[in-house]
């Protein structure tokens, strides 16, 4: 069966969420290393949703769920027509940790309860077909987390299967933050998007 081009930009947008996407007669199937075992309903508060500190770092943890529709390649190029140094940008939204439920879901990024936005901005670095073929890294890409309270973390990473991606800084309460951010598409929302978990490692910083 030909992938159609909503599985086209499934099996793009999940290799830019958590890794490799293995393209079967039934669409994409996500292939991803999960650093957390299986989901909780962790109930968590709206803020840093902070699951441990210790004196060297502290963890946060968040849901994100992707919305397709806002998915655009520079020029509006297709998803097959993209190629070495196109850009793309995806938006969605951030919930607390063990908001979104595993498995397919009917859950829309506009539904009520986000505590900030999510933007990925990425320049791809290789074709479709090349990708699918194995060409690694596959793009490069940033994201930002911005809180409604103000605050916001940026991080940066090739993609896919190339471990954390780095966490560059921040504004508000994260400036100068400095770690690392790890995902887990937990499952698809109604945009035909992945659903993340995101575990983000902030190391201290000494008193100024």
């Amino acid at each position: 069966m030909k992938p159609t081009a909503r599985s086209r930009r499934r099996a793009v947008l999940s290799l830019a969420a958590a890794g490799l996407v293995v393209l079967g007669l039934g669409g994409p199937v996500p292939v991803v290393r999960s650093p957390f075992g299986l989901p909780t309903a962790e109930a968590a508060s709206a803020d840093d949703q902070s699951e441990h500190s210790d004196k060297r770092s502290r963890t946060i943890r968040w849901d994100v769920a992707i919305d397709c529709r806002t998915w655009r390649f520079n020029g509006g190029i297709s998803d097959e027509a993209f190629g070495r140094g196109d850009g793309f940008i995806a938006d969605g939204k951030i919930f607390p940790v063990g908001t979104l439920p595993s498995g397919v879901q009917a859950n829309d990024p506009n539904d009520p309860g986000s505590i900030g936005n999510w933007v990925e901005r990425g320049t791809m670095a290789a074709t479709l077909a090349e990708i699918l073929a194995g060409a690694r890294p596959a793009f490069f890409a940033s994201w930002y987390h911005s809180l409604h309270d103000g605050s916001a973390l940026v991080a940066d990473g090739p993609h896919p299967e190339s471990g954390p991606m780095a966490v560059l800084g921040g504004m508000g309460r994260f400036s100068g933050a400095s770690g690392e951010l790890s995902d887990e598409i937990i499952g698809w929302n109604s945009t035909g998007c992945p659903n993340l978990r995101l575990r983000i490692t902030l190391e201290k910083q000494a008193p100024k």
